[in-house]
């Protein structure tokens, strides 16, 4: 038995994921340090661990104030990337569950393969950034090449009958 979601989730949380990975990817080149951006998402918010470059480490709980935007976008990127990958089709059968195995196989393959080029040829302060990247890049890998396998079964489909 396979645990998914029920397939009414999967179009919304399909749009809502490609659409927040498209911003977030337009936000980290356009717009990071933009201030009025910066004060319209900065908090205070609870956080059990934290450290600027300046401060020492605090352990416990305590508020801090923080640009939330990227933590607000990176957790709807993982829910809805889980959600729109493993969300049913209307008509779940062995042929999708194979293309889903398939493509989360393939997507840790290729993100795996970037981790090693990344190692071997990413140094200095922009290491972090790739690391960082490489979080998100594996459930986009898995969205993308299950959507293209998608396409194309139902696309093939159409054109036998």
């Amino acid at each position: 038995m396979t645990l998914l979601f029920h397939h009414r989730y999967k179009k919304v949380s399909r749009i809502l994921f490609y659409f927040c990975f498209l911003f977030g990817f337009v936000y980290l080149i356009f717009l990071e340090g933009n201030e009025t951006l910066e004060e319209w998402f900065t908090f205070k918010v609870p956080a059990f661990i934290s450290k600027d470059f300046f401060t020492k480490l605090e352990l416990g709980w305590h508020w801090v104030d923080t640009m939330f935007l990227d933590e607000a976008l990176s957790v709807i990127l993982v829910l809805s990337g889980i959600f729109a990958g493993f969300s049913k089709e209307k008509h779940e059968d062995e042929l999708i569950d194979k293309m889903r195995n398939d493509s989360l196989r393939w997507s840790l393959f290729i993100n795996y393969g970037i981790l090693l080029l990344t190692l071997l040829g990413v140094y200095g302060a922009i290491y972090l950034s790739f690391m960082f990247a490489q979080l998100f890049l594996i459930l986009l890998l898995f969205n993308l090449i299950f959507d293209i396998k998608l396409y194309r079964h139902y696309k093939s489909g159409r054109n036998e009958e």
